[in-house]
């Protein structure tokens, strides 16, 4: 396949040209809008789920010493469960959408080159346009495959961290059920 910049103009529109470029800098931008957007998310579920974690790890002692038998048994098992689910959720949102994530774009390189007379000197504009174009489309596919990957995580972290809240909330109601 040759390259487009490459090819004659013949019925080239850089006007045209000139909108992709302008259009596919914003999917660009709103893609990695998106992307962040997701990775604010899960650091909330992060925090959050940390949260209730130290919570129930810090008073299941307490907690445990008001009940005796079977139900000091399955209240156990319930806060063992949801600490196991709860960690989940912490780690698949900090693996899945907080660690650190490069962004294929148009190399410092190419952009340098745009200074150099063979392109300051060029009489087409759109052939540089057409560079620009598939430095943006892999930029973009980075951005898209970064946002769906956070998304994924971030569905099951929720899966775990309900499943944590399920477990802590009947631990609790056997808790407060026995204690009344």
């Amino acid at each position: 396949m040759t390259d487009a910049a490459s090819q004659p103009q013949g019925n080239r529109n850089p006007e045209a040209i000139a909108w992709y470029v302008e259009e596919a800098q914003r999917v660009l931008e709103d893609q990695q809008r998106r992307a962040e957007s997701l990775r604010t998310r899960g650091g909330q579920i992060a925090g959050f789920g940390a949260t209730v974690l130290a919570l129930i790890g810090g008073n299941v002692t307490r907690l445990l010493d008001a009940l005796d038998g079977t139900q000091r048994t399955i209240v156990g098992v319930g806060f063992i469960a949801a600490a196991l689910c709860l960690a989940a959720a912490v780690a698949v949102a900090i693996w899945g959408t907080l660690k650190p994530k490069t962004y294929a774009s148009i190399s410092s390189d190419e952009l340098r080159l745009y200074g150099t007379d063979r392109f300051l000197g060029e009489p087409d504009l759109w052939r540089v346009h057409v560079r620009s174009l598939h430095g943006l489309e892999d930029a973009t596919a980075s951005a898209q495959d970064a946002g769906n990957s956070a998304a994924k995580a971030i569905e099951w972290s929720l899966r775990a961290f309900l499943a944590g809240l399920g477990f802590s909330l009947v631990a609790i109601v056997i808790l407060i059920s026995e204690l009344i």
